[in-house]
């Protein structure tokens, strides 16, 4: 049975049951530098994130079309590709993107299904 390594930092106290062999020494010292970068972050507001994105996309800001493409870029997939996995039509999903179409929901429960995400966000 493996070792548990346990960790303490200002952010969290980390426990790791690892499956196998490993360097614990270079294991802690990876987690710990991973969150003094995470406290050394400047953070941005979400609402600043919101108002820019706003700005970017005006009247299609959070819409189906909005989310659609945001999971698809996400994926790395191009609309051809989404076509040829879902059984949509590729100008149809263009459509949609533009907000040019309605989704339905049939369609976003196959889209998110190829896209690994919740239906009901495309919606």
């Amino acid at each position: 049975m493996s070792q548990v390594l346990k960790i303490h930092h200002d952010l969290a106290d980390v426990v790791v049951q690892p499956n196998g062999k490993l360097d614990e020494r270079h294991l802690k010292e990876a987690i710990l530098s991973v969150l003094d970068l995470y406290l050394n972050e400047d953070l941005v507001p979400a609402q600043v994130i919101h108002d820019e994105a706003r700005q970017r996309h005006g009247d299609y800001y959070r819409t189906s079309g909005y989310y659609l493409r945001l999971f698809r870029q996400r994926a790395d997939m191009t609309q051809a590709e989404l076509a040829n996995q879902t059984g949509i039509l590729q100008h149809h999903l263009s459509e949609i993107e533009n907000n040019k179409r309605t989704l339905g929901k049939s369609n976003a429960r196959k889209l998110a299904k190829i896209l690994g995400c919740d239906y009901r966000r495309l919606l």
